[in-house]
């Protein structure tokens, strides 16, 4: 079980160790809050080892492919996904896949790990963690997804238990559901005994006879974490990951460890993210808990076979997908309110939730089934807001929500990758805002150069060919630093201030920008000429040689290309070349 087998370079298997012989003990979730700090060597001696979520590093540029690359070279480091889709009715993404199988090449990864849960339907990806429902037609999609992925990825898998606050019908305990599928599909089980906790105080069950149901044997990680009492959202708890472990986590944790002896435990932390000496000091508290229950096992006794959980009452029996299709419904369309409170069963059925879907869902309540549209929306509202500060504090509070849920209606997300989501509102807003009277026509451009921003800052580095001229040629290709952009607008949006609360209009006069990444990681804009924009454009989307592209150019240029313009032209490219936008030229 969890053998990993890879292909070495020429095609043959390749067995590595199981990947409980990997790092044990308690290490923490690599984040972008401190990952320079930790590539710059200052992680506490606490902090032996790191996870990392794919999803957050893959077609990613700037600073953060090195740094990461600097802290995989330092520490062991374990992956663990978020957006699988595991048990989602959705196909899965072959090129997600293939990019993720390289990327956790590149990690050396023994395992992979995701949720065991669905994060989207009918092509739309939430972002979320949706809980599924707890009947056989679940675990026989898992089952067939997980060895999915493992064909994909050549790796073996393992899937973690989540959090949820709602369960869509079914039948089955939730431990019967998880032990089937591993036993099935023959995968491992992440154990998030925060999650564990989370449910149990939710739904009103034992957390250690939740655990004593699981096959422990399967368990090749733990994560703790720390979850906030919302009263606003039906008084849950919420796993938010921005609190401190709480001591009954923590004693799950050691329940656990002291009875299938050393795994990895990951500490997560997303919000609320205290300073990286702090959160050393808590992984070595953690670590402490963790030691002395590892103190009390004994490697020799035999685990405990699961007890089989009690059988669930009465559930109902619905579709996977049309539950999907269901709660996906309640999370997008713009009237998840009065209507569905006053009648959950017929605001479900009018919107396309065909019996016994609907009645299943209803069943649930509509106050559990607003939690998700509060907590699914409010992620992504999050993430908008981080990457269009100067848009949205331009529309105001009423402007940016109901361009939010028009835009959440419409067009829903299709990218797994969570700072995608900005960029495709953004798409719908091109089109959707010219004909908006309430939205200024300058918001488009504004929108658009925000987004650009954040595009080139997060861009690969395209490799640089061998045998490259480190200067200027006339009659090659030229290499150009990071992914350069040269973008259109209406309006002169580069003269704007970066302060929020500027109010300015700019000039309304075309405009084009070259957009690029200095050598200090800086996105930079630069006002450019007609006839140096096309100059620019020949050179980088078209890849033709320097002289080509002048001449090309001079084609479209409506006055004489002389020795003036021709040196404003060699003057623009040395500037560039001083700049480290190019870096040389293509060999012969």
């Amino acid at each position: 079980m969890l053998q990993a087998v890879t292909p070495d370079d020429d095609g043959a298997a390749m067995t590595l160790p199981p990947p409980n012989t990997a790092p044990t003990g308690v290490g923490l979730g690599l984040r972008w809050a401190f990952i320079d700090e930790v590539a710059a060597g200052e992680a506490p001696a606490s902090i032996r080892f790191f996870e990392v979520s794919p999803e957050n590093y893959m077609r990613r540029g700037g600073s953060i492919p090195g740094a990461l690359e600097t802290v995989t070279a330092r520490y062991p480091v374990i992956t663990h996904g978020l957006m699988m889709n595991v048990g989602g009715t959705t196909e899965l993404d072959p090129a997600y896949l293939e990019q993720l199988r390289h990327f956790l090449g590149r990690m050396g990864a023994r395992y992979h790990s995701d949720h065991l849960c669905w994060s989207g339907a009918d092509g739309a990806i939430l972002h979320d963690l949706l809980p599924l429902p707890h009947d056989p037609q679940t675990v026989q999609r898992c089952v067939d997804q997980i060895a999915r992925i493992e064909d994909a990825l050549g790796l073996p898998f393992a899937v973690e238990n989540i959090s949820y606050y709602l369960v869509p019908g079914g039948g089955m305990p939730e431990a019967a559901v998880i032990s089937e599928i591993l036993d099935r599909a023959d995968c491992g089980l992440l154990l998030d005994v925060n999650n564990v906790a989370v449910n149990a105080e939710n739904h009103g069950f034992d957390p250690i006879g939740f655990m004593e149901a699981l096959p422990l044997s399967r368990v090749v990680q733990l994560h703790v974490a720390g979850g906030e009492r919302r009263p606003h959202l039906d008084d849950l708890i919420i796993d938010s990951h921005g609190t401190d472990v709480c001591a009954h986590v923590q004693s799950l944790m050691a329940w656990v460890v002291e009875r299938i002896g050393p795994v990895p435990v990951i500490y997560e932390r997303d919000h609320d993210i205290p300073s990286l000496a702090e959160l050393g000091r808590q992984v070595a508290q953690l670590q402490q808990v963790y030691d002395e229950a590892l103190g009390r096992y004994d490697a020799t006794a035999a685990l405990v076979a699961p007890t089989p959980p009690p059988a669930s009452q009465g559930a109902p029996i619905a579709s996977l997908a049309g539950i999907q299709r269901g709660l996906s419904s309640v999370i997008v369309d713009r009237d998840g309110g009065e209507g569905l409170l006053a009648d959950p069963q017929g605001w479900l059925a009018a919107h396309g939730v065909d019996s016994p879907d609907d009645l299943a869902l209803a069943d649930i309540g509509a106050r559990r089934l607003r939690v998700y549209r509060s907590l699914v929306r409010g992620g992504l509202r999050g993430v908008v807001e981080a990457f269009l500060p100067r848009t949205i504090a331009r529309l105001g509070a009423d402007g940016f929500d109901a361009a939010f849920c028009a835009w959440l209606h419409a067009s829903p997300p299709r990218s797994r990758y969570f700072r995608d989501v900005p960029g495709e509102l953004v798409e719908w807003a091109t089109e959707a805002w010219p004909a908006d009277p309430h939205v200024h026509d300058m918001l488009v451009d504004l929108a658009r150069l925000e987004i650009l921003e954040s595009e080139i800052d997060a861009a690969p580095q395209p490799p640089i060919p061998e045998g490259m001229v480190e200067s200027l040629v006339l009659d090659r290709p030229l290499v150009f630093s990071g992914v350069p952009r040269l973008a259109r607008f209406a309006y002169a949006i580069h003269t704007l201030p970066t302060d929020e609360a500027d109010t300015t209009v700019p000039a309304c006069e075309p405009t084009v920008l070259l957009l690029y990444r200095d050598d200090a990681h800086e996105v930079r804009t630069l006002a450019l000429s007609t006839l140096a924009a096309e100059v620019l454009r020949r050179l980088i989307d078209d890849g033709q040689t320097v002289s080509d592209a002048i001449r090309g150019a001079a084609g479209t240029h409506d006055g004489p290309v002389d020795d003036e313009v021709l040196g404003r032209l060699s003057a623009l490219l040395a500037d560039l070349a001083q700049r480290g936008v190019i870096v040389g030229a293509h060999p012969g």
